[in-house]
């Protein structure tokens, strides 16, 4: 994404949730960062939104427009919700600007905003090293939201990484990607999880638990430790699953 208020001008939001184009981080400690926008639908308006972001899209690729976005379908929950993810590279994208999308705004705002109810975007940033390395590629997601308290929200990170240290023991690799929230609003989650599934019918796969690996290799005495902690250090959780709408998504140039 080149600069979020661009397309605050273009879509009445800066657009950009949840998938990593690559596990490369800015430098060997940080991971890139991720705009995410959550966008609530007018009741009866799908149809006209997804319309508009598809003439949209045709602009912007008539003007050689490079910025790339994966648009999410929530898949429950009240009303009609998409989450419209972006990666950056770093901070100084959001002084970049673009002449593509400047060229569509009217697009924007005469066949997009006026189906939105609510836009809300915020900026989080890649885990690595507790996070898939590989590109996500897969059209099902499960994401886990997990609001830290302030009495022990600093247990939440020893524990993860305490636990994907044990799960390589076991010749496991990290399982989904994880996401520090760079920016919120006093409702917002601290961290999020995705859980990437090639479709709908891969979350009926019953795979091994986090923590039934952890007991496994390091006894239940230790995974109770764990357990305890983790759940010591939240305030409150949710999780949401998401399908890709590869039709209002442009995943390449």
């Amino acid at each position: 994404m080149k600069n979020n208020m661009k397309y605050l001008a273009i879509f009445t939001l800066s657009l950009v949730l949840l998938m990593p184009q690559n596990a490369k981080a800015q430098n060997e400690n940080l991971g890139p960062l991720l705009s995410v926008t959550e966008l609530v639908i007018k009741p009866g308006h799908e149809m006209q939104f997804r319309e508009g972001i598809k003439a949209w899209m045709a602009c912007y690729s008539e003007n050689n427009g490079d910025w790339t976005w994966r648009l999410w379908q929530r898949q429950q929950g009240e009303g009609t919700v998409f989450v419209l993810a972006s990666e950056m590279a770093n901070w100084a994208e959001m002084d970049k600007s673009d002449e593509s999308g400047a060229s569509c705004q009217d697009l924007g705002r005469t066949l997009i905003n006026p189906h939105i109810e609510k836009a809300t975007n915020h900026i989080t940033r890649l885990q690595p090293g507790i996070s898939k390395n590989a590109l996500l590629t897969e059209d099902v997601i499960r994401v886990s939201f997990y609001s830290l308290n302030n009495a022990n929200g600093h247990k939440m990170m020893e524990v993860v990484k305490e636990v994907e240290a044990i799960r390589k023991q076991a010749n496991l690799e990290p399982n989904g990607y994880w996401y520090q929230w760079q920016t919120a609003d006093p409702g917002s989650p601290s961290y999020h999880h995705v859980m990437p599934y090639k479709d709908f019918a891969a979350m009926d796969i019953m795979l091994e638990g986090v923590w039934q690996t952890v007991e496994k290799q390091a006894g239940k005495a230790k995974k109770d430790e764990l357990q305890a902690a983790f759940r010591s250090s939240l305030d409150l959780s949710w999780n949401y699953i998401y399908k890709l709408d590869k039709e209002i998504s442009r995943l390449n140039k």
